[in-house]
């Protein structure tokens, strides 16, 4: 996905992803009187500082959250209060304690106490929570007041901060879930809440909207389910389930009908349109739609985007060829031998300067732990001059699982790896993005014998986030 984002996410990039994140400014009510019948609510930076912020789970305030949950099952409201502040003193960024304190505190009537941890929710997951707080039938009585009609304001200016924001954001994975970099402000949102089990995503052209495909259900019974995310709405559907755990192939087709389709069964595929919350049946014997798909199986995805817009090869049967020719310059464009250019790599930047692409390197030999098998390049459009980019270092004992890139700027990239993703210049500056793991474009494998076994489903999978939810009454159910 293409954004502006200068180098300065560099300086941000410097500290360990390991540490916990520093807790969020601490804020008032920030209420102000302007007249006996109107109140203001002032605003809060919108999503996270760091990837690292989101990872409430695994921090000290998750015990007592639990403890919170349990009590909510029982409608035991007074206990609710007790739990979220005892997370909230642990672990003052845990923001799920803050969106169940502040509903909790509406259950108990207690409408003078809930603003400060309901902002703070909404604040950082306005996706998420945002138009839920609205709805939420905990909230309904203090919604009533001044200040729940001063919340009411407060949340329509920042439904149009957060969208002004997604127009100029950079998608990446992170521990399996899909995150959004704010390019102005490099403040992070969450667009998908899975609890980590994102597959891979295909976006649409111009990438303001792409399907993801995620894995869910009980341990050792996983199937694939499908969503949408639309940052044009800052919208993100729940995933529907498929039936399967693969083969399923995604598509996006830009002419008519338009939109995303998914085929799943065997052995020849069904395909059906992918709604908001359905599944749409096409005709019986409805050919795959055209465009570029993404053929997921188990947890492993790989995308097919070819042709290539301007760019003409002769790929073989595994879209690898040894050269390519940029039709706007007549420039051939090739790697050193043995490498072979991956077609379903190459894309352009923005301004049509530059082609980056994954060579796989020596593609014919064996899976060699502690080898590169794969690197990044980038191609002058006018004069065809290749430059090498990125190789990645592989530890002894791994191995190299291949590269993906995509373009951050004209003049910038960024490459994922398995050790996660690097901000790179064309200048030849480099810098970690902290606690990305990964890109939306999946990593080609890099063609070897025999290829590595390493997709399996772990037993100890993360259960997604829906699972740790209550029923449909439970206020922690809100828009995924």
């Amino acid at each position: 996905m293409r954004v502006a984002l200068v180098l300065c996410v560099a300086a941000a990039c410097g500290k360990g992803s390991g540490s916990a994140p520093p807790p969020p400014p601490k804020h008032d009510a920030e209420v102000t009187t302007v007249s006996a019948t109107q109140v203001q609510l002032a605003p809060r930076p919108l999503g996270l500082p760091e990837l690292s912020a989101y990872q409430w789970r695994k921090r000290a305030g998750q015990p007592a959250f639990k403890t919170a949950r349990k009590a909510e099952g029982r409608e035991d409201w007074a206990a609710v209060v007790a739990a979220c502040k005892e997370a909230l003193a642990a672990d003052p960024g845990h923001l799920d304690a803050s969106w169940l304190l502040a509903a909790g505190l509406g259950k108990l009537g207690k409408t003078s106490e809930l603003v400060e941890p309901l902002a703070q929710a909404v604040a950082g997951d306005f996706g998420k929570w945002g138009q839920a707080s609205l709805e939420l039938p905990a909230l309904q009585s203090f919604l009533a007041t001044p200040t729940g009609e001063a919340w009411r304001r407060r949340v329509e200016e920042d439904r149009s901060a957060y969208l002004e924001a997604l127009t100029h954001v950079t998608i990446v994975e992170a521990d399996g879930e899909l995150y959004a970099l704010d390019a102005t402000t490099t403040r992070w949102h969450r667009v998908t809440r899975t609890g980590g089990a994102v597959v891979g995503a295909l976006p649409a052209p111009g990438a303001r909207e792409f399907a993801y495909v995620t894995r869910q259900g009980a341990k050792g019974k996983r199937e694939l389910a499908i969503g949408l995310a639309d940052l044009r709405t800052g919208r993100t559907t729940r995933p529907i389930p498929l039936g399967t755990l693969g083969p399923v192939s995604v598509v996006y087709s830009a002419k008519a009908p338009i939109g995303f389709f998914v085929g799943t069964g065997s052995p020849k595929l069904t395909w059906r349109a992918v709604g908001t919350s359905t599944l749409d049946a096409l005709p019986p014997k409805t050919a795959r739609p055209p465009g570029r798909r993404l053929e997921v199986q188990g947890k492993s995805a790989r995308l097919h985007a070819l042709p290539v817009t301007g760019v003409i090869a002769d790929w073989d049967d595994q879209s690898l060829a040894s050269a390519m020719r940029i039709s706007s310059s007549n420039k051939v464009v090739n790697v050193p031998s043995p490498g072979l250019i991956d077609g379903n790599t190459v894309v352009w930047s923005a301004d049509r300067s530059h082609l980056a692409f994954i060579a796989q390197l020596q593609p014919d030999s064996t899976c060699t732990p502690g080898a590169a098998r794969a690197a990044a390049y980038t191609a002058d459009a006018a004069t065809g001059v290749v430059t090498l980019l990125y190789t990645p270092v592989i530890e002894a004992t791994k191995i190299d699982k291949g590269l993906s890139v995509e373009w951050l700027s004209d003049r910038t990239l960024l490459v994922g790896s398995r050790d996660g993703v690097t901000i790179v210049g064309l200048d030849g500056q480099r810098s970690p993005l902290v606690g990305a793991t990964d890109l939306v474009t999946p990593h080609p494998r890099p063609r070897c014998t025999p290829a590595p076994d390493d997709d399996a489903i772990s037993p100890d999978d993360p259960e997604p986030e829906a699972a740790a939810g209550g029923g449909s009454g439970s206020t922690m159910v809100g828009p995924p």
